[in-house]
């Protein structure tokens, strides 16, 4: 505890409580207002040999990296800015933390109450600066050294870290403690702060609501609407699921012998029905396979084709589990926000020990799996055929070799949803999407948060645009040591606008959408102490990614493409397969 003066006392408690609660990375950006705080971390630094501070020269980078810490940790971790625009800066971060439901303690440091709103200099309103998007807001008052207000300025920054990890009412995510200074910033000392004696040892409040759990009866109930709703499905959607869901779900699965549809954001999709957004693309199938129930974890997939087929059903009832009002064809849902682990095994178990079901939703399962076979089949026969450096095979050729238990981070746009059409493993990765807000800001500096202190490989592919829009966060890379490996698809633009009927309209096309950006980015990623390699072959691919997987820094493997080639092969793809589907299944009438 630093006892200079107000500002050193009033510091100090609020990083001791932050680290009492589990905090063990705050990720830093330079600035005069913060010094209060700076002080006390690195001051706890010395103390506590686990707590580490990362400095980040442009905040927006610096809260996308905390962002992809604490998604790949499951901790919290906290921000700290100075006051002003660089708490703006933080904003799109916050905004994907909070539709991810990632833990981020955000700190900004403000002007005291007296120089706020009369043209002071670097001051912006930062009340409830990220509104809706921060699950709680604390402003802490200016300090002082009374002991009632250092309790309670504990007591609340150990309430905003349970928050921020999901233990209240409310889902996981981003928590904003705004702190004003007036002057001295720095440790002076005061003699006319008072003796205080040491704040009294506690345990940090955690809020634990415990794991949520359903009655029996409820349970009951909806078991009987299983055993009445023979077509039915199970769907792991966009979900950071814990380790222990994967096998409870699969158990659920079986005992409502439904077909388990996993999207590849989901959790690991061996045995599962993974490419239903290829097969569900064919009209006569999704008009046939009608569902009466669904039961799903997480937000809704990345399909755009799934999203329909819901839709096209708009009878079928939705069981959306740990996902609060996340239904966007809003259908015939329910909402249970209960801990999605147990309530698999609540329900498995009564369906396997009170409830016998019949046995007429074969035929429902087996069309399913049947269409993932001939699905993935006609994708191999077709990638096969395709020597060209196609985006698509990029995540055929990393599934049929990335070595067991990589972490694999994907960019939005095309990237993921070629990942979800191609990607078909049969090791145990883990993939991470900032697919909260779906935005590619801030791609890098998420992976880069993902692979510092990692223990596995990462890799991280991402298009030319998301790349450049943050391509500044690789002075972190070098600054830290970080290894990663970038897997660069430049396909001179904004790919996936091929994919829109707006493509059809050029002008003004090419110039406002797919934006071509004709960027070298050798000598850039280069600049920043990062390697390059411009990949010409698939042997060459293969060899240069697990070779970089073992060597130490930031890497980027550049695969140019044409994005017209890449649509028309797409194209191609999905009718090849929507055509050997309706050839090869049988249709109910």
């Amino acid at each position: 505890m630093n006892y200079s003066n107000c500002n050193t006392v009033w510091a100090s408690v609020i990083l001791e409580a932050l680290y009492g609660s589990g905090v063990r990375l705050l990720c830093l950006s330079p600035g005069s207002r913060s010094a209060p705080l700076a002080i006390a971390a690195a001051e706890l630094r010395h103390l506590h040999s686990d707590f580490e501070i990362l400095v980040h020269l442009d905040e927006r980078s610096g809260a996308f990296f905390a962002l992809g810490a604490a998604k790949r940790q499951r901790q919290p971790v906290a921000l700290l800015c100075t006051s002003g625009t660089a708490a703006a800066n933080y904003f799109p971060a916050v905004v994907e933390a909070y539709h991810s439901q990632v833990p981020l303690v955000v700190m900004t440091a403000d002007r005291p109450p007296e120089l706020r709103d009369c043209g002071a200099g670097q001051t912006i309103n930062q009340m409830n600066l990220y509104g809706t998007y921060a699950r709680w807001f604390f402003e802490s008052g200016p300090p002082t050294v009374g002991m009632p207000q250092l309790r309670a300025l504990r007591a609340n920054c150990q309430r905003a870290v349970a928050t921020a990890q999901g233990h209240s009412d409310v889902p996981a995510g981003p928590v904003h403690l705004n702190v004003p200074f007036a002057e001295p910033l720095t440790p002076v000392v005061d003699p006319t702060i008072p003796v205080l004696p040491e704040l009294p040892q506690c345990l940090p409040r955690t809020h634990q609501v415990g794991r949520r759990t359903l009655p029996t009866e409820a349970i009951a109930t909806i078991a009987k609407l299983v055993a009445t709703c023979p077509r039915g499905v199970v769907v792991v959607g966009v979900y950071d699921a814990p380790p222990e869901f994967a096998q409870a779900v699969r158990k659920l699965s079986q005992r409502c012998r439904y077909p388990l549809l996993i999207d590849a954001l989901g959790m690991d999709r061996i045995g599962a029905i993974a490419h239903f957004d290829s097969f569900l693309r064919s009209c006569r199938f999704a008009e046939s396979y009608a569902p009466q129930l669904v039961i799903r974890f997480g937000s809704m997939p990345v399909s755009k084709y799934y999203g329909q087929w819901i839709e096209q059903h708009p009878r079928c009832q939705q069981i959306i589990v740990g996902s609060p009002n996340l239904d966007p064809s809003h259908g015939n849902s329910q909402f249970l926000n209960i801990d999605a682990t147990c309530f698999c095994d609540q329900l498995a178990d009564y369906l396997e020990n009170f409830l016998e079901l019949p046995w007429q939703n074969q035929h429902w399962r087996l069309g399913f799996t049947h269409a993932e076979t001939i699905t993935l089949k006609t994708i191999q026969s077709f990638l096969a055929l395709q020597p060209e450096l196609f985006e698509g095979r990029v995540f055929a050729e990393l599934s049929s070799w990335l070595p067991d238990r990589t972490l694999l981070y994907v960019a939005n746009s095309m990237p993921v949803r070629d990942l979800d059409t191609f990607f078909h493993s049969y090791e145990s990765h883990r993939i991470l999407c900032n697919r909260g807000a779906n935005g590619i800001d801030g791609t890098l500096s998420s992976a880069l948060g993902a692979a510092w202190r990692c223990a596995l490989p990462v890799v991280l592919v991402c298009g030319d645009l998301a790349l450049l829009h943050d391509l500044s966060s690789l002075h972190t890379g070098k600054a830290y040591a970080i290894k990663l490996t970038v897997i660069l698809l430049n396909n001179n633009g904004g790919g996936i606008f091929e994919f829109l009927p707006i493509a059809q309209y050029d002008p003004p096309f090419e110039e406002l959408f797919a934006t071509p950006p004709q960027v070298q980015f050798e000598p850039l990623v280069t600049a920043y102490g990062a390697d390059y390699e411009a990949i010409k072959t698939w042997e060459q691919f293969r060899d240069s990614v697990l070779q970089s997987l073992h060597l130490p820094g930031v890497k980027v493997l550049e695969i140019k493409s044409q994005r017209n080639l890449n649509y028309q092969l797409h194209q191609r793809l999905w009718h090849q397969i929507v055509t050997s589907l309706e050839q090869n299944l049988y249709f109910t009438s």
